[in-house]
């Protein structure tokens, strides 16, 4: 049995299996299953050539990150005993549509050199209402910035993430 870095728990025990399943609905689109939540569409726009259905799987991505940011300081804010009165969450993310390249060149979606396999660049303005001080805010921010798996995910991608906190 192999045991966490504080040795008190297996890591067998800290490590939990998640997953999602989805259907292909035809075109772009795919239905999304997860848990037993209600099935969703990723697809692309109708300029793309979806049906615009939902989210692209890249949208999906930057709504994750400004969720998962949102979760992360609702438990910063229990453990810190951080007075937070709203939070709004904004991302955006350059991606490199190479259908562009295509109708340029001529050349088929595989033989296009990509600028970029995911995000060229990502930008999350995160919006907060607190009386807390800019050394607390500050705090709160480097956790964040720690501890958001979505944003390390990124991150460890490669992907140049900027991150704004702004006060209202």
């Amino acid at each position: 049995m192999t045991c966490s870095t504080t040795n008190d728990v297996a890591i067998n025990e800290r490590l939990q299996p998640i997953s999602v399943e989805t259907r292909y609905c035809g075109r772009y689109q795919s239905e999304v299953c997860i848990r037993d939540l209600k099935p969703y569409s990723l697809d692309e726009p109708k300029e793309l050539g979806g049906q615009n259905m939902g989210p692209t799987p890249l949208e999906n991505v930057l709504a994750s990150l400004c969720s998962c940011t949102s979760m992360i300081v609702h438990i910063m804010q229990r453990e810190m005993g951080f007075k937070l009165d709203t939070m709004r969450s904004r991302a955006e993310g350059t991606i490199d549509v190479r259908r562009v390249e295509m109708k340029r060149t001529g050349k088929k979606y595989s033989e296009v050199e990509p600028l970029s396999y995911h995000f060229y660049d990502v930008h999350q303005e995160i919006h907060i209402s607190t009386v807390e001080t800019d050394e607390r805010l500050e705090e709160l921010k480097q956790h964040v910035a720690k501890l958001c798996p979505v944003s390390r995910l990124l991150e460890d991608a490669g992907v140049p993430l900027r991150v704004d906190w702004i006060r209202e």
